[in-house]
């Protein structure tokens, strides 16, 4: 985990400018910042130091100072690559992973992505050749921002309020983008609800010329397709062996995010193996709302290992009046998730414990149609049936009746209906499969636009790398190349995992029904939390937003005469989101 953000080929922009970007994230790198300027490439780096924190400071350069590069991120297999590397000729001066990417660089130009296993997004100039590359890992687990400046050149950086910090840039709200989250949950990338900028997107590298204009090319893409290959338990549990292998390299203390479901109990059976300490910490949340709690699956899981400590986090309504701010603010756009709440109680109680590195079971559910909508989905229609239109109206958050009675007419009018996006989003996968198709959406779009942005923003917040093996991409492929019956089977959906999972624990706890973490906010808003949802539904846009008819709205809700809690999620985030905006100025 750390920061990176950078001008290019801008006459305006000093490093002094940059050097602010990084103080505005400096959170997720506090150890170090410093700001290096190569010709046409401003480059600013914020270290958490995970892997020899003595030597591997950034911006960091090659040993002819030829090559420079900010990196955010691990590149897991950094042992290897290195030994390699030395075999040819090349110098180290670091044990850190960081300076495998400038050697690679001149070994093998934009060609050296295909060698990596970790989670990146990266700058480097080379003043050689007087070019540059930016480059996002396959997935998005790391994330990369991009902005045009009006007087020429390009931004870029780990977070959007970097990139907003610098002179000149106004924080303006992108109505496609807002409007897109009240049906979506979150703003599908590559847009952002400012306008301007946007996400660069997953397994994409960026030629960088000097004068700021670059050119696009794809590197990766998710291999959903109708050809599938099977894997044997033993094989796959060898992979995911390895990937934990490989994510086991750091130099700081670490720790698991433990729910009892399936993904993070997997994670934790192989884990336990390979620790590097005599004990392992681990976190798992507790609700004390009555029907929430499970925090006795998580005990059920760790007691299956005599060297997990499992501490439980309580948490109730305050939590949400208590964080709303903060969230918003790591989060730096409204959405309707409000597990990002318990993501950040998790990494608050790691930091508080020294935790730099917290290991999770996040991946396995959107190649594999682990949501729960999904198995009711599936289990309702045959695998070959699936009209576009009722699917979507299972995920979408605000229905056509409830935009009409919420959003003004000019703001409705801003965007296509959301049907038309959510196909557009889906037209480069409609030859395959529904069950495919519904992993490509949730791969490319949910994925990097909401679940992983929550990993990182509220990990970064804290000073915490959240590391998930399930996203290794060697097992990513393997998850999305399986064939129909091993992802649903007899209605029971990520159904290869949970029989894998068989080998440690119960049927009873492998093959339950899928919850996700969560709190009852539906019902916290009819009682504790009813003064504070009036109050901050009072405070919506008047221009974008029929106040009244959402006041209504909730009024309906807390008499129980409709449930309108995914409605109100995303209209209480986002009317605070916008209070928080205009207060900043």
């Amino acid at each position: 985990m750390c920061g990176i953000a950078g001008v290019i080929g801008s006459p305006r922009y000093t490093a002094d400018d940059v050097a602010r970007m990084i103080e505005c994230i400096s959170y997720r790198g506090p150890d170090e910042q410093d700001v290096v300027e190569i010709g046409p490439a401003l480059l600013g780096h914020a270290r958490l130091a995970v892997v020899d924190p003595e030597n591997g400071g950034q911006p960091m350069s090659n040993t002819d100072d030829t090559v420079w590069v900010v990196f955010n991120g691990e590149i897991y297999n950094f042992i290897e690559l290195r030994e390699d590397l030395k075999s040819k000729g090349y110098k180290f001066k670091s044990r850190c992973d960081t300076e495998v990417l400038v050697h690679l660089w001149r070994e093998k130009g934009p060609a050296m992505l295909e060698d990596l296993i970790g989670m990146f997004a990266f700058c480097l100039w080379d003043t050689k050749e007087n070019r540059g590359m930016l480059a996002r890992d396959r997935q998005g687990i790391k994330p990369c921002y991009l902005m045009d400046l009006p007087e020429g050149g390009f931004a870029f950086a780990s977070e959007i309020k970097s990139i907003l910090s610098l002179p000149g840039v106004e924080p303006v709200i992108d109505d496609v983008g807002l409007n897109l989250m009240h049906s979506f949950n979150y703003c599908p990338p590559p847009r952002t609800c400012y306008k301007g900028i946007t996400h660069l997107a997953p397994g994409t590298w960026l030629e960088l010329r000097p004068d700021g204009s670059r050119t696009a090319h794809s590197w990766w893409s998710w291999p959903l397709s109708t050809e599938n290959e099977t894997m044997s338990h033993d094989a796959f549990g060898e992979l995911l062996d390895d990937a934990i292998r490989l994510q086991m390299r750091f130099d700081v203390k670490g720790c698991l995010f433990l729910s009892g479901g399936v993904d993070s109990s997997v994670i934790a059976s192989h884990l336990h193996r390979r620790w590097n300490e005599p004990r392992m910490l681990a976190f798992g949340l507790d609700c004390r709302e009555e029907g929430y709690g499970e925090f006795h699956l998580a005990r059920q899981v760790a007691s299956q290992f005599d060297m997990i400590d499992l501490e439980p986090l309580t948490y109730d309504n305050s939590i949400v009046p208590e964080n709303i701010d903060a969230v918003l603010h790591h989060a730096d756009q409204p959405h309707g998730d409000f597990s990002f709440f318990l993501i950040r109680k998790l990494c608050q109680a790691a930091h508080n414990a020294g935790v730099i590195v917290a290991f999770n079971g996040d991946g396995p559910d959107e190649v594999l149609s682990g949501f729960s909508h999904n198995q009711a989905f599936f289990a309702s229609r045959t695998r070959t049936n699936f009209p576009l239109t009722d699917y979507f109206s299972r995920i979408c958050f605000m229905p056509e009746a409830s935009r009409q009675r919420v959003l003004t007419p000019d703001f409705q009018a801003t965007m296509a209906t959301p049907i038309d996006v959510f196909e557009e989003i889906l037209a480069p996968w409609r030859h395959l499969e529904p069950v495919n198709q519904i992993a490509a959406y949730e791969c490319t779009s949910l994925s990097p636009g909401n679940n992983l942005i929550k990993t990182d923003r509220m990990g970064a917040g804290q000073s915490i790398e959240g590391r998930s093996p399930f996203m290794d991409h060697r097992i990513s492929e393997a998850f999305a190349r399986m064939p129909l019956q091993d992802k649903i089977r007899d209605g029971v959906s990520k159904y290869f995992l949970k029989d894998y999972g068989l080998r440690h624990y119960g049927r009873d706890l492998m093959f339950r029904q899928k919850s996700m973490p969560t709190m009852p906010i539906g019902e916290w808003i009819k009682g504790p939390l009813k003064g504070w949802a009036e109050d901050t539904i009072a405070t919506l846009d008047p221009g974008r937003y029929n106040v009244s008819g959402a006041q209504q709205m909730l009024a309906d809700h807390i008499a129980e005469k409709a449930n309108h809690t995914r409605e109100l999620r995303t209209l209480l985030m986002t009317a605070r989101w916008m209070q928080n905006l205009s207060a900043a100025g």
